[in-house]
């Protein structure tokens, strides 16, 4: 329990006392559709790195992800990176959590996620 502006105010509890966080307000349709553009988008970058590794220049300015310390990350790496990423979203697409952003406390707004399915916050 906490106190708010002077009032006892009772926070759910999980079974095991935990407090409990909101349910997904995210339909199985959103999820498939998710699913898709994280698939479609794997297979773009996997066709970048395809090209890359055939020789030919490839431009990777629509490819954003949080940088590591080595800003002048070489191209197959970020590619390799990227397509890492969009596999671990992939396979928590379906989690109960996916979507939360522990920062706000809050879910995405379904149009964030239809814009960006690999946008960078984890299931907790």
């Amino acid at each position: 329990m906490m106190w708010m502006l002077g009032a006892l105010v009772a926070s759910p509890l999980n079974a095991r006392g935990d407090p409990m966080q909101p349910l997904s307000p995210y339909s199985h349709d959103d999820r498939l559709r998710w699913r898709k553009l994280l698939l479609a988008k794997g297979g773009e970058v996997s066709k970048k790195l395809e090209d890359l590794l055939a020789g030919k220049d490839v431009k990777l300015s629509e490819i954003e992800l949080r940088m590591t310390a080595d800003e002048k990350e070489p191209k197959e790496k970020r590619l390799r990176r990227f397509l890492d990423l969009l596999m671990a979203r992939l396979k928590v697409v379906d989690h109960p959590r996916f979507g939360f952003d522990m920062d706000t406390g809050a879910f995405l707004p379904v149009p964030v996620l239809d814009e960006m399915p690999w946008i960078e916050v984890e299931p907790k």
